[in-house]
């Protein structure tokens, strides 16, 4: 019988298509805490891929037009609990960010040590 990893919490990646939401996907599923990951590319998806609460969001803020700002909020209303780390670019889009009800950003170019280490810590505990 094949092993199963055990559930835990779920982690919603919203980005567009590309290397960054596939590296985050890998990266997120070698997370032991994290039960499986889902992908959206924008936020009808978001709202239809999230059947439950998602534990965590990680959200591009190269989202096309302002579709992150005006995500993030609905995001934070529909579950509460959620955290929501968001990617930014510069300093003007963590200011956004943070305006919105991001939980942490993360500027792009962060290491594999130091996400890892954001995720732990804002993921619930066992």
């Amino acid at each position: 019988m094949p092993e199963t990893k055990p559930r835990g919490p779920s982690v919603l990646i919203v980005a567009p298509p590309g290397r960054l939401r596939d590296g985050l996907r890998v990266l997120l599923r070698a997370v032991p805490q994290i039960g499986h990951t889902v992908q959206a590319d924008d936020a009808l998806a978001v709202l239809r891929a999230a059947e439950h609460s998602p534990a965590l969001v990680l959200l591009d803020a190269d989202l096309p037009g302002e579709e992150a700002w005006t995500l993030l909020p609905q995001i934070k209303a529909r579950w509460p609990q959620t955290r929501c780390i968001v990617l930014v670019n510069n300093g003007q889009q963590s200011q956004i960010a943070h305006v919105h009800g991001a939980d942490t950003v993360l500027a792009k170019g962060f290491t594999v040590t130091t996400l890892t280490a954001i995720v732990a810590n804002l993921l619930p505990p066992d």
